[in-house]
């Protein structure tokens, strides 16, 4: 029993529980190839136009080069993502190996990576719509730009990012490709098959400089290769065999589908009479009919659409990276006090992409030229980091030499692109340097702090805790360490001032004569990683310490818990059962229809997952 002091702090000289103690689900490999699949496994849909538009007939040749030069580099991901387990990816690397200025040019390569594939898969994913529906092809680039601020002012919202989700689209549009393979197979004659056969044998007749121009855009249809390493904080442990496993299933997925799809969209059909842009729904229309043109449309559609907000997410998770490191300003970590996003940063990673779609009126090709600077040049410089990572280690193995290769390959598609797409290179070279010198002379300001990353929620809310502002505030371990000392039974959640609610769990302790509660906040932050330097709120904040001071006068002792959350019912009912308490006291929510659409019902989710000796009350 308490007699009604301030609320306990943390135990002097009690060691802190490990961080990253998993008390949200990672990812296991098939949902991380998921995740990377709804992102890679898109450049099917606009790839097979575009390299048609460079080497004609014998596009799928390149494809199958650039894809055995794939499957080396892939291995090298799979490294990247184990080795550096709070993401980052060629930011990382590239800073462990030359320093954080390389990791700096890592990430501003990376976000102009990103940059154009949010523009590319919208304006693709409209360019698919149009071909179903060809009055949209008339407002395909306008459909485009509102397509993506649309996605921004969804994740100002804030979206539950689901890797159950990734599934569901990466699933269904891999079933469709298989359909359209398989069908695409059995009707096309014997001349089209020794066409298509001729097709991936000829990329050595086709002319030097031609063939250089192939094998730099052929990498396009490996584009998003990078997604595995940033959600390496999210993997099943160990990572190294989660990573491994996910990218095996995606190098076999996209080399039985990509090289025979190009083939066939480039070969069993004329691209020169139908729309380049959506050759996989062409082929689909030739040889399945309009049901099966359907379904392409549909899944491309939405996997186009899934992959550009995957890529402004990734855009914001890097530039909070790269601001909680000081290479931008720390404005960008500002998050809405409503919703929990990062306001500012969104919005860049929506309108640049947004600019460049206005800019090219979302002409494919166009966007798959300036593609190739950032996508390459990032894929370069990670490659290039772990070889010298490999080195410093003494690791030069047959396995290295295969990496070296790897890099060879991708340098000289980035060398060529940067030679012979010259409208490209200023666009992608101007960019990348006025983020870079903006952020090294920004930084100059702030010598002597490593750049930060992105990291789970848990491990995020044991950091935070640390702070000294937080010394009256509580983890869920640290609380859990208390619970024998205070051996409280019952927990209120609150996310404002609410009198009532106070009133209600008060009189409930009485009747009880209990003489301690858990008062717990929760901010929510959507997404799978939070900015690593992340703190309670200044609402957080406010909302414990007078819910404390409240019990306090009441002759109750408060432990006050602050929490980060994507999902606040999982987040309370991970803390009731962890705690064993008897009671769970709610207000009702004040949030409209479409928080509930977006992020979820709390105390629905509340309801379903929690422990069943423990009872919840709903106030007001």
């Amino acid at each position: 029993m308490s007699d009604g002091g301030e609320a306990p702090g943390r135990p002097t000289g009690a060691p802190r529980p490990p961080r990253g103690a998993a008390d949200i689900p990672r990812l296991g490999p098939l949902l991380c190839w998921a995740i990377v699949y709804a992102n890679i496994g898109t450049s099917v849909y606009y790839v097979p136009g575009i390299l048609y538009g460079e080497v004609g007939a014998a596009a799928p040749g390149f494809v199958l080069a650039a894809g055995l030069a794939f499957v080396l580099l892939a291995e090298k991901y799979a490294e990247i993502s184990a080795r550096y387990p709070n993401g980052g990816g060629v930011v990382a690397a590239a800073g462990e190996a030359f320093g954080t200025r390389a990791g700096a040019l890592g990430g501003m390569l990376i976000l102009v990576d990103y940059f154009i594939t949010a523009a590319i898969s919208a304006a693709s994913g409209f360019a698919y719509l149009a071909s179903l529906i060809p009055a949209v092809a008339s407002w395909q680039a306008h459909l485009a730009v509102g397509g993506l601020l649309l996605l921004g002012l969804l994740n100002w919202v804030g979206i539950r990012e689901s890797a159950s989700a990734s599934a569901v689209f990466g699933v269904a549009a891999l079933a469709v490709l298989v359909a359209l393979l398989g069908i695409t197979a059995f009707q096309a004659s014997e001349p089209q098959w020794q066409q298509v056969g001729n097709a991936l044998l000829s990329a050595g007749e086709v002319p030097l400089a031609d063939a250089a121009i192939g094998f730099a855009a052929a990498w396009l249809a490996f584009s998003g290769l990078e997604s595995l390493a940033q959600i390496s904080p999210a993997m099943a442990l160990p990572r190294k065999r989660t990573a491994r496993i996910a990218m095996a299933l995606v190098v076999v997925a996209l080399l039985a589908t990509s090289p025979l799809l190009t083939a066939f969209a480039t070969n069993a059909i004329d691209p020169a009479r139908v729309d380049p842009d959506a050759l996989q729904a062409e082929l689909a229309l030739a040889f399945g009919g309009p049901w099966l043109r359907g379904l392409v449309v549909i899944t491309a559609s939405g996997l186009l659409l899934f992959a550009a907000n995957t890529a402004v997410v990734g855009s914001y998770h890097v530039f909070g990276a790269l601001a909680d490191g000081r290479f931008l300003p720390v404005a960008l970590l500002s998050r809405s006090r409503r919703f929990g996003t990062p306001t500012i940063a969104i919005a860049a990673a929506v309108l640049l992409p947004a600019a460049v779609v206005a800019a090219t009126r979302g002409h494919i090709e166009t966007l798959g030229h300036l593609y190739a600077f950032g996508l390459l040049g990032a894929f370069t410089l990670s490659s290039l980091a772990l070889d010298r990572v490999r080195i410093a280690e003494g690791r030069t193995d047959g396995i290295f030499a295969l990496g070296v290769v790897a890099t060879v390959g991708v340098a000289v598609a980035w060398l060529t692109s940067l030679v012979l797409r010259p409208t490209a290179t200023a666009f992608g070279v101007s960019l990348t340097l006025a983020m870079l010198v903006l952020s090294l002379v920004y930084r100059r300001s702030f010598a002597g702090r490593a750049a930060g990353a992105a990291v789970p929620a848990e491990e995020a809310e044991q950091i935070a805790a640390e702070q000294p502002s937080a010394a009256q505030i509580l983890t869920l371990a640290e609380a859990a360490e208390l619970e024998a000392a205070f051996g409280p039974k019952t927990l209120v959640c609150l996310r404002g001032p609410n009198e009532r609610l106070l009133e209600e769990t008060a009189t409930h302790l009485a009747g009880r004569e209990e003489w301690s509660v858990v008062v717990l906040f929760i901010d929510e932050v959507p997404g799978l990683f939070v900015p690593r330097d992340t703190e309670p709120s200044r609402e957080a904040r406010q909302v414990l310490e007078e819910a404390t001071a409240w019990f306090s006068g009441r002759g109750c002792t408060a432990l006050p818990i602050w929490r980060l959350a994507h999902d606040a019912g999982d987040a309370i009912a991970t803390a009731a059962d962890r705690l064993g308490v008897e009671a769970v006291f709610v207000g009702t929510s004040q949030r409209g229809m479409l928080w509930h659409m977006l992020r979820g019902n709390v105390i629905g989710r509340l309801v379903a997952r929690l422990p069943a000796k423990t009872r919840i009350v709903i106030v007001g």
